[in-house]
Protein backbone atom coordinates (compact mmCIF):
# COMPACT_ATOMS: atom_id res chain seq x y z
CA UNK A 1 0.00 0.00 0.00
CA UNK A 2 1.45 3.18 -1.27
CA UNK A 3 0.93 6.51 1.23
CA UNK A 4 -2.69 7.66 -0.91
CA UNK A 5 -3.75 4.27 0.07
CA UNK A 6 -3.20 4.52 3.68
CA UNK A 7 -4.26 8.28 4.27
CA UNK A 8 -7.42 7.39 2.02
CA UNK A 9 -8.30 4.79 4.31
CA UNK A 10 -7.48 6.52 7.61
CA UNK A 11 -10.22 9.34 5.96
CA UNK A 12 -6.96 11.71 6.09
CA UNK A 13 -6.12 12.34 2.54
CA UNK A 14 -6.20 16.59 1.79
CA UNK A 15 -7.63 15.45 -1.76
CA UNK A 16 -10.44 13.42 -1.06
CA UNK A 17 -13.11 15.10 0.17
CA UNK A 18 -16.23 13.23 1.12
CA UNK A 19 -19.42 15.31 1.57
CA UNK A 20 -22.65 14.25 3.11
CA UNK A 21 -25.79 15.32 0.91
CA UNK A 22 -28.26 14.40 3.67
CA UNK A 23 -27.00 17.28 6.25
CA UNK A 24 -25.43 19.31 3.23
CA UNK A 25 -28.18 20.03 0.54
CA UNK A 26 -28.35 23.52 0.02
CA UNK A 27 -26.65 25.35 -3.18
CA UNK A 28 -24.29 27.38 -1.08
CA UNK A 29 -22.36 24.07 0.11
CA UNK A 30 -21.87 22.50 -3.61
CA UNK A 31 -20.76 26.72 -4.36
CA UNK A 32 -18.17 25.89 -1.91
CA UNK A 33 -17.40 22.30 -3.28
CA UNK A 34 -16.64 24.43 -7.09
CA UNK A 35 -14.69 26.43 -5.31
CA UNK A 36 -12.55 24.20 -3.53
CA UNK A 37 -12.40 21.91 -6.87
CA UNK A 38 -10.50 25.22 -9.09
CA UNK A 39 -7.02 24.42 -6.84
CA UNK A 40 -5.17 21.31 -8.21
CA UNK A 41 -4.20 18.16 -6.33
CA UNK A 42 -1.39 18.42 -3.34
CA UNK A 43 -0.47 15.39 -3.62
CA UNK A 44 -2.14 13.20 -5.71
CA UNK A 45 -2.76 12.76 -8.99
CA UNK A 46 -6.35 13.46 -8.92
CA UNK A 47 -8.86 15.18 -6.40
CA UNK A 48 -11.46 13.22 -5.82
CA UNK A 49 -14.89 14.52 -4.50
CA UNK A 50 -17.55 12.09 -2.91
CA UNK A 51 -20.83 13.07 -2.59
CA UNK A 52 -22.71 10.46 -0.70
CA UNK A 53 -26.82 10.02 -1.04
CA UNK A 54 -26.32 12.44 -3.71
CA UNK A 55 -30.16 12.44 -4.64
CA UNK A 56 -30.56 14.48 -1.56
CA UNK A 57 -29.33 17.73 -2.77
CA UNK A 58 -31.80 20.48 -4.18
CA UNK A 59 -32.48 21.17 -7.47
CA UNK A 60 -30.29 24.15 -7.17
CA UNK A 61 -27.39 22.33 -6.27
CA UNK A 62 -27.88 20.54 -8.78
CA UNK A 63 -28.20 23.17 -11.44
CA UNK A 64 -24.94 24.18 -9.57
CA UNK A 65 -22.95 21.36 -10.20
CA UNK A 66 -24.08 20.81 -14.14
CA UNK A 67 -21.41 23.01 -15.35
CA UNK A 68 -18.50 21.83 -13.16
CA UNK A 69 -19.49 18.14 -14.65
CA UNK A 70 -20.10 19.22 -18.02
CA UNK A 71 -16.71 20.45 -18.19
CA UNK A 72 -14.44 18.93 -15.50
CA UNK A 73 -10.90 20.22 -14.81
CA UNK A 74 -8.43 17.14 -15.95
CA UNK A 75 -7.50 15.97 -12.37
CA UNK A 76 -10.89 16.06 -10.59
CA UNK A 77 -12.90 13.65 -10.66
CA UNK A 78 -16.51 13.21 -8.44
CA UNK A 79 -17.99 9.85 -7.25
CA UNK A 80 -21.76 10.07 -6.52
CA UNK A 81 -23.22 7.34 -4.49
CA UNK A 82 -27.44 7.38 -3.98
CA UNK A 83 -29.29 4.41 -3.22
CA UNK A 84 -32.55 6.36 -4.93
CA UNK A 85 -30.87 6.94 -8.52
CA UNK A 86 -35.11 7.82 -9.64
CA UNK A 87 -34.66 11.32 -7.88
CA UNK A 88 -31.48 12.26 -9.76
CA UNK A 89 -32.10 14.98 -12.38
CA UNK A 90 -31.41 13.50 -15.73
CA UNK A 91 -29.23 15.78 -16.52
CA UNK A 92 -27.10 14.96 -13.94
CA UNK A 93 -27.00 11.31 -14.81
CA UNK A 94 -26.08 11.78 -18.54
CA UNK A 95 -23.45 13.33 -17.43
CA UNK A 96 -22.32 10.68 -15.45
CA UNK A 97 -20.97 6.99 -15.51
CA UNK A 98 -23.41 4.68 -13.87
CA UNK A 99 -22.22 1.45 -11.89
CA UNK A 100 -25.06 -0.68 -10.96
CA UNK A 101 -23.91 -2.56 -7.52
CA UNK A 102 -25.76 -5.50 -7.75
CA UNK A 103 -26.70 -7.52 -4.89
CA UNK A 104 -24.48 -10.47 -3.43
CA UNK A 105 -25.12 -14.23 -4.00
CA UNK A 106 -27.08 -16.00 -0.97
CA UNK A 107 -23.69 -18.72 -1.02
CA UNK A 108 -21.29 -15.91 -0.14
CA UNK A 109 -22.91 -13.71 2.06
CA UNK A 110 -23.54 -16.82 3.91
CA UNK A 111 -19.73 -17.61 4.14
CA UNK A 112 -19.20 -13.94 5.05
CA UNK A 113 -21.34 -13.27 8.14
CA UNK A 114 -20.11 -16.99 9.11
CA UNK A 115 -16.69 -15.85 9.13
CA UNK A 116 -17.91 -12.88 10.97
CA UNK A 117 -19.43 -14.54 13.52
CA UNK A 118 -16.63 -17.08 14.33
CA UNK A 119 -13.93 -13.90 14.39
CA UNK A 120 -16.11 -12.74 17.01
CA UNK A 121 -16.62 -15.80 18.77
CA UNK A 122 -20.32 -15.98 18.37
CA UNK A 123 -22.77 -18.96 18.66
CA UNK A 124 -24.93 -19.60 15.83
CA UNK A 125 -26.22 -22.23 13.83
CA UNK A 126 -26.07 -22.18 9.99
CA UNK A 127 -30.05 -22.44 9.97
CA UNK A 128 -29.70 -19.13 11.63
CA UNK A 129 -27.33 -17.58 9.96
CA UNK A 130 -29.46 -18.92 7.12
CA UNK A 131 -32.19 -16.77 7.87
CA UNK A 132 -30.17 -13.81 8.33
CA UNK A 133 -29.14 -14.05 4.90
CA UNK A 134 -32.66 -14.33 3.72
CA UNK A 135 -34.12 -10.97 5.56
CA UNK A 136 -31.30 -8.47 4.24
CA UNK A 137 -31.77 -9.80 0.92
CA UNK A 138 -28.14 -9.07 -0.29
CA UNK A 139 -27.20 -6.23 1.66
CA UNK A 140 -23.93 -6.76 3.34
CA UNK A 141 -24.68 -3.77 6.21
CA UNK A 142 -27.94 -5.35 6.49
CA UNK A 143 -26.81 -8.78 7.54
CA UNK A 144 -24.19 -7.20 10.13
CA UNK A 145 -26.87 -5.35 11.34
CA UNK A 146 -28.82 -8.13 11.80
CA UNK A 147 -26.33 -10.48 13.34
CA UNK A 148 -25.10 -7.83 15.64
CA UNK A 149 -28.86 -7.85 17.04
CA UNK A 150 -29.35 -11.32 17.19
CA UNK A 151 -26.37 -12.27 19.37
CA UNK A 152 -26.66 -8.98 21.56
CA UNK A 153 -30.19 -10.30 22.45
CA UNK A 154 -29.08 -14.13 23.91
CA UNK A 155 -26.80 -14.95 26.56
CA UNK A 156 -23.35 -15.41 25.48
CA UNK A 157 -23.51 -18.95 26.28
CA UNK A 158 -26.69 -19.38 24.66
CA UNK A 159 -26.46 -20.25 20.80
CA UNK A 160 -28.52 -18.47 17.89
CA UNK A 161 -30.87 -21.30 16.43
CA UNK A 162 -33.50 -20.74 13.93
CA UNK A 163 -36.41 -20.57 16.39
CA UNK A 164 -34.68 -17.94 18.36
CA UNK A 165 -33.51 -16.01 15.16
CA UNK A 166 -37.18 -16.08 14.02
CA UNK A 167 -38.53 -15.07 17.70
CA UNK A 168 -36.01 -12.19 17.31
CA UNK A 169 -37.16 -10.89 13.43
CA UNK A 170 -40.62 -11.52 13.59
CA UNK A 171 -40.30 -14.55 11.24
CA UNK A 172 -42.05 -17.94 11.04
CA UNK A 173 -41.26 -21.11 9.61
CA UNK A 174 -42.00 -21.63 6.11
CA UNK A 175 -43.40 -25.03 6.56
CA UNK A 176 -46.21 -23.61 8.45
CA UNK A 177 -47.20 -21.39 5.49
CA UNK A 178 -47.02 -24.75 3.40
CA UNK A 179 -49.19 -25.92 5.77
CA UNK A 180 -51.78 -23.14 5.63
CA UNK A 181 -51.67 -23.31 1.90
CA UNK A 182 -52.67 -26.90 1.84
CA UNK A 183 -55.45 -25.97 4.11
CA UNK A 184 -56.59 -23.20 2.18
CA UNK A 185 -57.01 -25.33 -1.33
CA UNK A 186 -59.09 -28.20 0.81
CA UNK A 187 -61.56 -25.21 2.18
CA UNK A 188 -60.62 -25.85 6.25
CA UNK A 189 -61.22 -22.77 7.64
CA UNK A 190 -60.97 -23.47 10.93
CA UNK A 191 -57.53 -24.93 10.87
CA UNK A 192 -56.19 -21.96 8.56
CA UNK A 193 -57.63 -19.40 10.78
CA UNK A 194 -55.99 -21.26 13.98
CA UNK A 195 -52.74 -21.73 11.92
CA UNK A 196 -52.73 -17.86 11.06
CA UNK A 197 -53.72 -16.76 14.78
CA UNK A 198 -50.90 -18.51 15.30
CA UNK A 199 -48.67 -17.30 13.29
CA UNK A 200 -49.94 -13.80 13.86
CA UNK A 201 -48.99 -14.92 18.09
CA UNK A 202 -45.36 -15.24 17.19
CA UNK A 203 -45.33 -11.36 16.37
CA UNK A 204 -45.32 -11.41 12.77
CA UNK A 205 -46.52 -8.31 11.02
CA UNK A 206 -49.58 -8.42 8.43
CA UNK A 207 -47.61 -7.23 6.25
CA UNK A 208 -44.58 -9.46 6.59
CA UNK A 209 -47.22 -12.06 6.34
CA UNK A 210 -48.39 -10.97 3.09
CA UNK A 211 -45.42 -11.02 1.52
CA UNK A 212 -44.10 -14.14 2.93
CA UNK A 213 -47.70 -15.64 1.43
CA UNK A 214 -46.66 -13.74 -1.69
CA UNK A 215 -43.27 -15.41 -1.98
CA UNK A 216 -44.58 -19.20 -0.94
CA UNK A 217 -47.04 -18.38 -4.08
CA UNK A 218 -44.25 -18.12 -6.12
CA UNK A 219 -42.44 -21.06 -5.70
CA UNK A 220 -46.02 -22.85 -5.87
CA UNK A 221 -46.47 -21.08 -9.36
CA UNK A 222 -42.51 -21.83 -10.67
CA UNK A 223 -40.84 -24.12 -8.42
CA UNK A 224 -40.40 -26.91 -11.19
CA UNK A 225 -38.17 -24.50 -13.38
CA UNK A 226 -36.21 -23.47 -10.02
CA UNK A 227 -33.55 -25.63 -7.78
CA UNK A 228 -33.44 -25.51 -4.27
CA UNK A 229 -30.16 -22.91 -4.40
CA UNK A 230 -32.21 -20.65 -6.18
CA UNK A 231 -34.65 -19.93 -3.63
CA UNK A 232 -31.94 -18.01 -1.47
CA UNK A 233 -32.20 -20.28 1.33
CA UNK A 234 -35.69 -20.00 2.04
CA UNK A 235 -36.70 -23.40 1.74
CA UNK A 236 -34.95 -26.45 3.02
CA UNK A 237 -35.03 -30.05 1.16
CA UNK A 238 -38.31 -30.98 2.59
CA UNK A 239 -40.50 -27.86 2.11
CA UNK A 240 -39.41 -27.92 -1.44
CA UNK A 241 -40.35 -31.17 -2.23
CA UNK A 242 -43.78 -30.46 -0.27
CA UNK A 243 -44.58 -27.21 -2.33
CA UNK A 244 -43.42 -29.24 -5.52
CA UNK A 245 -46.22 -32.42 -4.43
CA UNK A 246 -48.93 -29.96 -3.68
CA UNK A 247 -48.05 -27.95 -7.03
CA UNK A 248 -48.73 -30.56 -9.41
CA UNK A 249 -52.23 -30.93 -7.95
CA UNK A 250 -53.11 -27.21 -8.52
CA UNK A 251 -54.28 -25.19 -11.78
CA UNK A 252 -52.50 -22.71 -12.72
CA UNK A 253 -55.40 -20.11 -12.66
CA UNK A 254 -56.07 -20.68 -8.87
CA UNK A 255 -52.16 -19.67 -8.33
CA UNK A 256 -52.50 -16.41 -10.54
CA UNK A 257 -55.97 -15.74 -8.32
CA UNK A 258 -54.58 -16.03 -4.96
CA UNK A 259 -51.73 -13.71 -6.54
CA UNK A 260 -53.91 -10.71 -7.52
CA UNK A 261 -56.15 -11.55 -3.96
CA UNK A 262 -53.20 -11.03 -2.30
CA UNK A 263 -51.71 -8.13 -3.95
CA UNK A 264 -55.36 -6.07 -3.51
CA UNK A 265 -54.82 -7.17 0.26
CA UNK A 266 -51.79 -5.98 0.81
CA UNK A 267 -52.91 -2.44 -0.42
CA UNK A 268 -55.79 -3.00 1.81
CA UNK A 269 -53.95 -2.82 4.91
CA UNK A 270 -53.13 0.71 4.63
CA UNK A 271 -56.56 1.63 5.09
CA UNK A 272 -57.85 -0.45 7.80
CA UNK A 273 -57.61 0.21 11.52
CA UNK A 274 -57.36 -3.26 12.26
CA UNK A 275 -54.87 -5.23 9.94
CA UNK A 276 -55.15 -8.62 11.22
CA UNK A 277 -58.77 -9.08 10.70
CA UNK A 278 -58.10 -8.44 6.98
CA UNK A 279 -55.73 -10.82 7.36
CA UNK A 280 -58.49 -13.36 8.17
CA UNK A 281 -61.05 -12.23 5.77
CA UNK A 282 -58.34 -12.51 2.99
CA UNK A 283 -57.65 -16.10 4.02
CA UNK A 284 -61.04 -16.92 3.99
CA UNK A 285 -61.93 -14.86 0.86
CA UNK A 286 -59.39 -17.55 -0.64
CA UNK A 287 -61.39 -20.65 0.18
CA UNK A 288 -64.22 -19.37 -0.73
CA UNK A 289 -63.20 -18.97 -4.85
CA UNK A 290 -65.78 -22.10 -5.52
CA UNK A 291 -65.93 -21.06 -9.02
CA UNK A 292 -62.01 -22.54 -9.35
CA UNK A 293 -61.81 -26.18 -9.91
CA UNK A 294 -58.72 -27.86 -8.58
CA UNK A 295 -57.44 -30.69 -9.63
CA UNK A 296 -57.40 -32.96 -6.76
CA UNK A 297 -58.88 -30.69 -3.80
Amino acid sequence: MCDNCKSIADSSHIDVLEMDAASKTGVDDVRDLIEFSRYGPTSAKYKIFIIDEVHMLSKQAFNALLKTLEEPPEYLKFIFATTEIKKIPITVVSRCQRFDLSRIKSSELFEFIKNIKEKENGKASDEALKLIVKISEGSVRDALSLLDRALLSLDEKTELDLNAAQKIFGYFDKSQLINLFELILRGEEEKVINIYRKIYDQGVEPKVFINDFLEILYYFKNINSLSLESTNFSLNDEEFSKIKDISNQVDSEVLILFWQFAISSLEELDIVSNQHLSIEMFLIRLMHLSSIKLNKY
